[in-house]
């Protein structure tokens, strides 16, 4: 049998693209699995110099570095298209065929990673929730600082409530439920109480339960013994690291309901059984839960037990929006035009009178972290001068501020009536109104004016004469 015939023949039988070219760079091996893997068929390279192709690609210019060079090249991961269409992850390795110390080619085998990967990645996703539970230990916040009571911005009637609730709830060692909108402030709130409690030396442990996979909720939360499960090793639960501190559950609403059974059980009296063990466990906890959802209407959707809600919702806090706190804007505004202006090095700021009307239009639908991100937008764009000016904001802000801005026409229309006089009397008022304020801003310049109006010096001129000051 031909050895070239041979040769093709074993090639292809094999789940790696072999490409093969001799000393002068011209291919003389190139089996199925290459075809299919760079989408092109035999006839397009056989016997052909890989410089000359007319589709050549990026592995073939390695294929010729390294028939050059005489360096092999291993592992080079690459992205293509194959001849079906489909998206694959490609390892090539290139290695120069050398006789005598005499490079006489070089060979380029291709393997598709695609599955390897997939499998890897799903793998990686297990590991990672496995391991979850080791990293518990980084929830665990050791208020050496923290926000406290006294960190709570806002003098309206409404925050003064708030803060008013939030002392009591720090005298006391009841549990908490913190209601409000996202970006209120509900967890600078939990942190308050605890760091107003006497439970302030202790552990605070804070973890989003929408953050906790549905399968690992009940060892996250109560932890692990090892020989429990496949995988499992002694570990401890949010509860124990929680032990004789506070433990805080933003968006707990998020766990399943047969966890919300076990976490009441818990919250009763105080004991639990880790998963795979059989010891009963005793802590100490104080729980304050946060959710951004009204609790009377997820117990009517069923998505929160009401006999937790009662255990948990011993003390209610809500928290009020911005939009119902606009006394507090102010404040606020300053507040952050410090905090980020003395961070860049650039205080004092000051916001202008555009922007500050614009601030009372918005509705803050973010609410304070929304102001907070604005303004610290803000002072980053704001390169030069001291005052904070519309264009320095978000666009996304500006542009819903213009949407918000009532149209001239309309109001205009509503305010001619009976005694108005007649409409060209009423039009002629609005024409001097525009006028006169046009020429004081502008500071008497006739011309600048005239730009502005959009018509011609004379024209204003003779509009000026009429008007009687």
């Amino acid at each position: 049998m031909n050895t070239n015939l041979l040769i093709g023949r074993l090639t292809d039988v094999l789940k790696e693209g072999i490409h093969v070219v001799d000393q002068f760079g011209v291919t003389v091996q190139y089996n199925r699995r290459i075809e299919i893997i760079e989408n092109r068929t035999s006839k397009d390279v056989m016997g052909k110099n890989l410089g000359s192709l007319e589709n050549e690609n990026e592995m073939d210019e390695l294929l010729i570095d390294v028939l050059t060079s005489g360096l092999p090249k291993i592992n080079v991961v690459h992205d293509c298209v194959n001849t079906y269409g489909n998206s694959i992850s490609v390892s090539f390795s290139f290695w120069p065929i050398t006789e005598r110390n005499v490079i006489k080619g070089a060979i380029k085998v291709a393997t598709d990673m695609t599955e390897i990967r997939r499998l890897r990645a799903e793998n990686i996703g297990l590991a990672k929730n496995i391991n979850r539970m080791s990293q518990i230990e980084s929830s665990l916040v050791k208020l050496t600082g923290g926000f406290r009571i006294e960190d709570i911005i806002g003098e309206s009637p409404q925050m003064e409530a708030v803060k008013n609730q939030v002392v009591n709830a720090a005298k006391c060692d009841l549990n908490v439920i913190i209601t409000g909108a996202s970006g209120t402030g509900k967890e600078m709130m939990a942190q308050a109480i605890h760091n107003g409690s006497r439970r302030k030396n202790k552990p605070l442990v804070l973890e989003n339960c929408a953050a906790i996979p549905e399968n690992l909720a009940e060892s996250v939360l109560f932890g692990t013994v090892k020989g429990g499960f496949t995988g499992a090793i002694d570990r401890m639960g949010l509860f124990q690291l929680a032990n004789g501190g506070t433990l805080v559950l933003d968006e707990f609403n998020s766990l399943p309901m047969g966890i919300q059974a076990k976490l009441l059980r818990g919250l009763q009296d105080g004991s639990f059984r880790q998963v795979g063990g059989l010891e009963t466990k005793q802590v100490n906890v104080r729980v304050i839960a946060i959710t951004n959802q009204d609790p009377v209407r997820l117990m009517e959707e069923g998505k929160l037990r009401s006999d937790l809600f009662y255990r948990l919702g011993v003390i209610t806090i809500d928290v009020p929006s911005l939009k119902d706190r606009k006394g507090d804007l102010d404040l606020l505004a300053s507040f952050f035009l410090e905090k980020f202006g003395r961070g860049m090095d650039r205080w004092p700021l000051y916001l202008s009178e555009e922007v500050r009307e614009a601030f009372e239009e918005f509705p803050w639908k973010g609410n304070v972290r929304e102001l907070s991100n604005v303004i610290e937008c803000a002072v980053n764009m704001a390169d030069r001068g001291n005052t904070i000016e519309m264009s320095h904001l978000p666009s996304y802000f500006v542009n819903e501020i213009n949407a918000f801005k009532p149209d001239p026409a309309g109001d205009l229309a509503k305010d001619f009536g009976p005694d108005s006089g007649s409409l060209s009397e009423y039009m002629a008022e609005i024409e001097r109104d525009i006028i006169l304020a046009a020429l004081k801003r502008n500071g008497g310049n006739v011309t600048k004016t005239a730009e502005e109006l959009g018509m011609t010096r004379q024209a204003l001129q003779h509009k000026i004469h009429k008007i009687e000051f």
